[in-house]
């Protein structure tokens, strides 16, 4: 058993409270929770704001009082003692940061939420997750983030409803059943407050191409090369295009969509991640023939790769709860 901090069930969140969870639940996840995958995913996580500036949209940092309840105009890298010495000096419009509830789903490593902590330190950030091995330990996160072990299939913690001003979600792509994200999604907007949002950040497997230096974007040169790293069949994949009506469908209004080409300059990176995370997925072969596919896939990549890379388009979905 691994100690995690969680949330209380009174109200009392972000208080360092501690109870024994337990930690060893896969779940429907097919990826690895090692070290290696779990630095893996702290570099994903660091390109992706190296790539796009933030972790939190512009657009929700700076929600004012007069269309949010419960909403916040955010100071990010200001230390605690700063904006407490200075609250009088505050847009009285916007409520004090304080305030603002955010939930992390699937959490992984816990690290957008220790980044968004830095970003706004007086934002209370709760992280869930199926499996929480690969967080750190309750003693070592930033003061005003918790833990809390939760698959986010099952039924929402009563004391979880209504209570968040944003509800962030990042790469479910390996981690939506059937095709069907509905079930997070009422989840999700169970668990936002009247006006909160919902940020979803996800890759657009169907806008994926591979760059060859020299080459024009997309040349025939690269297509056997990024057919190889195509795992998961691509018809699994088609709600990563209908998200945004779904989310409408679940009852979420405001429904934006946006789209982020993969900058030239760190597709290498990117490229040698997926080759990690290729790896990953031989290990999760139930048979010695599905481990060979997957590892000679990686091999020919690898064996080529300098030059290329297949490189995937990133989305963020945002949605709001009604107001009333």
């Amino acid at each position: 058993m691994d100690q995690h901090r969680i949330l209380p069930n009174d109200g009392s969140f972000g208080q360092n409270k501690v109870t024994e969870q337990p930690v060893n639940d896969k779940g429907s996840y097919i990826l690895g929770r090692n070290y290696a995958a779990t630095t893996r995913l702290n570099s994903q996580h660091l390109l992706w704001k190296l790539e796009l500036g933030w972790c939190l949209h512009p657009s929700l940092q700076a929600l004012t009082a007069n269309n949010h309840t419960g909403s916040f105009t955010a100071t990010p890298n200001v230390s605690e003692a700063t904006v407490t010495s200075s609250t009088q000096n505050l847009n009285s419009s916007a409520a004090h940061p304080n305030n603002v509830r955010i939930a992390d789903l699937a959490t992984g490593t816990a690290i957008w939420a220790i980044d968004v902590s830095h970003d706004f330190p007086l934002a209370y950030i709760d992280g869930f997750d199926i499996n929480l091995q690969q967080c750190p330990p309750p003693e070592w996160l930033p003061r005003h983030v918790t833990v809390r072990r939760w698959d986010i299939y099952s039924a929402l913690p009563p004391e979880l409803e209504g209570s968040y001003d944003v509800v962030h979600i990042r790469l479910l792509l390996l981690v939506v059943k059937d095709n069907d994200p509905r079930p997070i999604l009422r989840n999700a907007l169970r668990m936002l407050k009247k006006g909160g949002y919902l940020q979803w950040d996800e890759l657009d497997p169907w806008g994926a191409i591979t760059v060859v230096a020299g080459e024009p974007q997309g040349d025939e040169t690269g297509k056997e090369f990024q057919k190889r790293q195509e795992l998961t069949p691509m018809d699994t994949l088609k709600w990563v295009l209908e998200l945004p009506s779904i989310m409408e469908e679940v009852g979420f209004e405001d429904v934006k969509k946006e789209d982020f080409a993969c900058a030239l300059h760190l597709a290498k990176y990117y490229q040698d991640m997926q080759f990690m995370v290729m790896e990953e997925q031989a290990a999760a072969e139930a048979t010695a023939e599905g481990r060979e596919r997957v590892e000679k896939a990686i091999r020919e990549g690898v064996g080529e790769s300098y030059g290329k890379a297949r490189v995937t388009p990133k989305v963020v979905f945002l949605g709001r709860k009604p107001s009333e």
